[in-house]
C-alpha cells in the first residue's frame, strides 16, 4: 500500500510580506489583532464615533511606526454582532499628526510619499495583476498647484473583495473667506468586502479545456526539462512569488512525467470567495488501471494561469488485466 504522497502549489491569497493581509474573508479579527502584536504596533483609542448602517462596532485601531513618513494608523472595521471583518484602513496622513495651517513640506517627503504608494501598488499588482488607475504620480510640480498630485488604483480580486489606495500630494494653500484650502499628504489604502450576487457556477466548454490541456502539457514539458523560469511562466502571480525551485522538482519526483499523459476529468469548482476554479485531472496513457496508480491534477485561475499542482500516488489499484 502506498502512500498518498502530495506536493501542493495551491492558491492561498492570504499573505503579503508581514505587514499587510489582503485576504479579509479568510482573516478574523483575531488574526488581524494578533499581526498587530507581532508588529509591536500600540494600538490607540477611538476618539471620533464612526457611523455605521450595515452593523459595523467602532474600529480598532493602530499605530506603527515610521521613519520617513507619518506613522501608520491601521483600523480594523467588523460586525458588531459576530466580529467578522468588514474591512480595514491603512492610513498615512501628515494631518493625523500635525494639525497647522498651511503646513507645506519639501520634495524630499513627497519623494518618500510617492516611493512608498509605488512599492504598495507594485506588491498589490505582484498579488492581484494590473488594476484600474486614474492620475499619475510622475510631475511632481503638480503638488504647488490647486488640485494637487493625485493616483487612485482599485484591484478587485474576486467578485467579493475590493482592494483600493489612493495619495493627495499637495502643497497648495488658499484661504477665500470661510473656506480654507490645505496642503494634504496623505496615503489611504482600503481592503474592503463587497456585497455579492450569488454566482453560478460556469459552464466549461470544449474550447477552453483544450487551451487549458495544451498550457497544462506545455508546463508538464518545461518541468520534464527542468527549465524552471519557462515552468513559472504559466503560475499565477502568487504562486510565482511564493514557490520554489526544490518544490517544482517536488512534482516530476511523485509523478513520471516523461511517460505521455492522458486528460481523464476537467470541471469547475466555486471557491468560498466567489472565485472558480477549473480542475484538469491526468493520468498516465498506458496505465489501464482502475484506478490509476498515479494522476496529476492541475488547477487554473479564471485569467488560465495555474494556481495549484497535486500530484497523487493512489494507496491501490484494481488491474483490468
Amino acid at each position: 500500500m502506498k502512500n498518498l504522497l502530495f506536493a501542493v502549489l495551491f492558491l492561498s491569497a492570504s499573505v503579503s510580506g508581514q505587514e499587510f493581509n489582503f485576504d479579509i474573508y479568510h482573516t478574523s479579527l483575531r488574526d488581524y489583532l494578533r499581526m498587530e502584536e507581532k508588529l509591536g504596533s500600540e494600538r490607540i483609542p477611538t476618539t471620533s464615533n464612526h457611523v455605521s448602517f450595515s452593523g459595523d462596532a467602532q474600529p480598532i485601531k493602530f499605530q506603527r511606526k515610521e521613519n520617513e513618513l507619518p506613522d501608520l494608523i491601521v483600523y480594523y472595521f467588523f460586525k458588531e454582532k459576530d466580529s467578522s471583518m468588514s474591512s480595514v484602513r491603512y492610513e498615512w496622513d501628515v494631518y493625523n499628526f500635525e494639525k497647522k495651517e498651511n503646513n507645506r513640506k519639501n520634495k524630499k517627503f513627497q519623494k518618500a510619499l510617492i516611493k512608498k504608494y509605488r512599492a504598495l501598488e507594485k506588491e498589490i499588482t505582484g498579488l492581484y495583476g494590473a488594476s484600474e488607475t486614474e492620475g499619475d504620480l510622475s510631475d511632481l510640480s503638480k503638488a504647488e498647484t490647486d488640485g494637487g498630485l493625485k493616483k487612485k488604483n482599485t484591484w478587485r480580486p474576486n467578485d467579493s473583495t475590493e482592494i483600493e489606495m489612493y495619495t493627495a500630494i499637495s502643497n497648495f494653500y488658499r484661504k477665500k473667506g470661510m473656506v480654507t484650502t490645505n496642503p494634504t499628504h496623505r496615503i489611504r489604502l482600503y481592503i474592503r468586502k463587497i456585497k455579492k450576487d450569488k454566482k453560478e457556477i460556469p459552464k466549461l466548454d470544449s474550447t477552453r479545456v483544450t487551451t487549458l490541456d495544451r498550457i497544462a502539457k506545455d508546463f508538464f514539458h518545461a518541468l520534464q526539462a527542468k527549465n524552471m523560469e519557462q515552468s513559472k511562466v504559466y503560475l499565477s502571480g502568487l504562486i510565482v512569488q511564493q514557490v520554489t525551485d526544490a518544490q517544482l522538482y517536488s512534482i516530476t519526483d511523485n509523478f513520471n512525467l516523461e511517460k505521455e499523459t492522458e486528460l481523464m476529468y476537467s470541471g469547475v469548482q466555486l471557491a468560498p470567495n466567489g472565485s472558480t476554479y477549473t480542475l484538469l485531472q491526468y493520468k498516465h496513457a498506458d496505465d489501464t488501471s482502475t484506478p490509476p496508480g498515479a494522476l496529476i491534477r492541475v488547477i487554473f485561475d479564471e485569467k488560465d494561469k495555474i494556481a495549484g499542482v497535486q500530484p497523487v500516488q493512489l494507496q491501490g489499484k484494481i488491474s483490468d488485466k
